[in-house]
């Protein structure tokens, strides 16, 4: 444990602290990039028939993501279509905050989906977003078919293997592990900012003080940016962490020495709680046997009309999407 960690137990859940801070999803679906406009286009492609049901459930909603998107894109927005109720589920503690201003959208927070009672009022849509798939396996398909009404539609966009998110994260990982593993970068950084407000005043003792700490940092950011010059981009956790670090080298004094420390810890468990997701969406992608297997599953439970394929964006696959009617007569 590096001298700037905190114990674990005192770190909240890394989705809880994420949810805690904003209302835009993991891969913001507002974003200007190849991936969130095919997300976006998906879901406003959706809005009719998801309107037009009367009892939503969203899994893994985060702070009411899609609620937000799809009552903008509503053919009357600021106006329900009929007596339409949506209930967000997520695991995750979301701030009810999150669900101001949003027209009969209430929360279920704090708790699996599989660990909540089904509502005496059936939905007749079930939907996700990148949240279907956290569900533990092995009650994911009975959990869909005992809340869901008959007749009811469940549509989900799921996390795929080797999907251009999968990579993106895998990438984001490698970078987090370096930071913070490997290179112990955070620890470094601290020691640098420390040497550098305990510098004596004479001029050569202050050349000599610390050399071995501010040769060991160097050497960090030099193995950091010749990382980022092989892959040929300036984006991401490595950069945003040689910034940071810049700045809190230029502008530390031993005034603000424990107030460097302390936004210095923050973004370290920032970016832990940013790997422990991006290990969990990794940990959840399906390849295709897996998402035909849960295809095998929901119709054992009484699902007709399943389709499984690709959403595609114009440089390359986004993830799986799931489409399923719960045949009338199921229990």
């Amino acid at each position: 444990m590096s001298e700037i960690d905190s114990p674990a137990s005192e770190r909240p859940d890394p989705w809880s602290q994420l949810w805690g801070q904003t209302v835009r999803s993991s891969w913001d679906l507002l974003g200007d990039d190849p991936v969130a406009a095919a997300l976006r286009e998906h879901w406003q492609a959706q809005s009719t028939w998801i309107h037009d049901r009367s009892r939503v459930v969203d899994i893994g909603s985060g702070p009411a993501v899609l609620a937000r998107l799809l009552q903008a894109a509503a053919p009357n927005p600021g106006r329900q279509t009929q007596a339409q109720f949506w209930t967000c589920v997520d695991q995750a503690r979301v701030p009810e905050s999150s669900l101001s201003g949003l027209a009969g959208v209430d929360g279920k927070f704090g708790l699996p989906w599989e660990a909540l009672p089904a509502p005496s009022a059936a939905p007749d849509a079930l939907i996700s977003n990148f949240g279907l798939e956290y569900v533990s396996r092995d009650q994911l398909a009975g959990t869909c078919a005992s809340w869901l009404s008959e007749g009811g539609r469940l549509h989900a966009v799921l996390h795929a293997r080797d999907s251009l998110i999968d990579r993106h994260s895998a990438l984001g990982l490698g970078d987090l592990d370096l930071v913070l593993d490997e290179l112990d970068f955070p620890g470094r950084l601290a020691a640098v900012l420390r040497a550098k407000v305990t510098a004596p005043d004479d001029t050569l003792d202050r050349m000599m003080h610390g050399t071995d700490v501010r040769d060991a940092f160097n050497q960090c950011v030099n193995h950091m940016k010749s990382r980022l010059e092989l892959r040929g981009t300036r984006e991401g956790a490595l950069l945003e962490w040689l910034v940071l670090s810049r700045d809190l080298v230029q502008s530390v004094s031993e005034a603000t020495l424990g107030n460097t420390l302390e936004r210095l810890q923050v973004q370290h468990a920032a970016y832990d709680a940013e790997r422990s997701r991006l290990s969990a969406m990794r940990a959840c992608a399906l390849d295709q046997p897996g998402l035909e297997a849960l295809g095998r599953e929901l119709a054992l439970q009484g699902f007709e009309s399943i389709q499984l394929g690709g959403l595609e964006a114009s440089v390359g696959p986004v993830g799986w999407v799931l489409d399923a009617l719960k045949s009338k007569g199921s229990h």
